[in-house]
């Protein structure tokens, strides 16, 4: 190996190495960049029909379906958050009621599973210790009181990042078509359209998935809410809205919701917890075994299992963000591969069949044509 080529090679991972570093420095924009990017491949079919349907300009329409976005986010964390936060503010401030609320609610778990196991007189069950419960409400209440001030700049930072999704969102389906023109010129000529056919199912795949995930997450939390308050659980807004929203994370997401609405109806009434429970199970099966399948199914084309790795791949790298967008990340790189290295394999293979059959038949004439033919010859 001369000596150029060894300066060449040395620049070559120096290179990779510092874009490396760059993009590993860069992780929180390019998360907040593809968050913007899926959201605004889900909503660009609203903004097209809006500008065929209606006759508005591109841009006006754009500005409409954000507009709507914004104000249905708005909407809802008004009716929402108040309460949500005054009753938590409540609690925070005389813990001793939020304890006497839990060990309430264990007694009441205690009763009614020596009713159910029918235990003796002389037999209690008892779950919770008492005063292990206000040693551990004490320390809860403690830890977010010291935490309240970081967590008010997490939701800063939180709104902050919102507001840049929204700006890229909309400048991405400004400059869409050029960016994709753009793209498609640092190909060769013979590889263009295949190209474009890829990023077309690309993006395709990504708003199907969000637009799926957004229905999925709007018929939770609708039909938890009018579940809820037909059995007259308090704060049933509250209890949809967080059951609803965490449903956002496949598989996983809808349970973690449904524990904290429960815990939340909990200090309510036992009963509020129990009713909670059963709207979440009724309504999950719904989610489970119709809605969920069939996003997943016309989106992405994941397994489960894959879907459930690349949750956890998500989230410890951006967090809940993460999360969102690891299921969308990994059907765009399902997409790759299936174009760039399942499919060439499948034409490979066709290929290596017909030359064998053409191969086949080749040696089969030429035996037969170079075999003596025995010629019957009358006297």
């Amino acid at each position: 190996m001369s000596a150029q080529q060894i300066f060449r090679n040395t620049l070559i991972v120096l290179f990779t190495v510092v874009t490396a570093y760059i993009l590993f420095l860069s992780l929180h924009i390019i998360v907040i960049l593809m968050v913007a990017i899926i959201s605004a491949s889900a909503l660009r079919p609203f903004v097209l029909w809006l500008e065929k349907k209606l006759k508005l300009p591109y841009t006006i329409s754009i500005l409409v379906v954000y507009a709507i976005i914004l104000l249905t986010i708005f909407g809802l964390f008004l009716i929402v958050l108040p309460p949500a936060i005054s009753r938590l503010g409540g609690y925070i401030e005389n813990e001793d009621r939020l304890a006497s609320k839990i060990i309430e609610a264990d007694h009441w778990v205690e009763r009614n599973l020596e009713i159910i196991l029918q235990t003796p007189a002389d037999q209690n069950i008892n779950l919770l210790d008492p005063d292990s419960i206000r040693t551990t409400v004490h320390n809860v209440v403690k830890s977010l009181n010291e935490q309240i001030p970081a967590l008010a700049g997490e939701f800063g930072g939180l709104f902050g990042d919102a507001i840049l999704v929204f700006v890229i969102g909309v400048y991405w389906l400004t400059s869409r078509d050029a960016a994709v023109n753009f793209t498609l010129q640092l190909f060769p000529l013979s590889r263009r359209a295949l190209a474009r056919e890829i990023i077309t199912e690309i993006e395709q795949s990504l708003g199907a998935y969000m637009r799926g995930v957004a229905l999925v997450v709007l018929f939770v939390g609708v039909t938890n809410f009018v579940l809820l308050t037909i059995f007259g659980v308090p704060n049933a807004t509250t209890m949809a809205f967080i059951i609803g929203m965490t449903t956002a994370l496949p598989i996983i997401g809808g349970y973690i919701g449904a524990s904290v609405a429960v815990f939340i109806a909990l200090l309510e009434t036992p009963l509020a917890a129990l009713l909670t429970l059963l709207s979440f199970v009724l309504v999950q099966q719904i989610e489970n075994h119709y809605l969920t399948p069939r996003v997943m199914s016309n989106s992405v084309h994941i397994s489960p299992i894959l879907v459930i790795v690349a949750l956890f791949i998500g989230f410890s790298v951006g967090g809940v963000v993460g999360a969102l967008i690891a299921v969308p990340v990994a059907g765009t790189l399902m997409v790759l591969a299936r174009y760039l290295v399942i499919e060439p394999m499948k034409d490979d293979a066709t290929m290596q069949r017909v030359d064998g059959g053409v191969l086949l038949i080749s040696q089969q004439q030429k035996a037969e044509a170079s075999a003596p033919t025995n010629i019957k010859t009358t006297p």
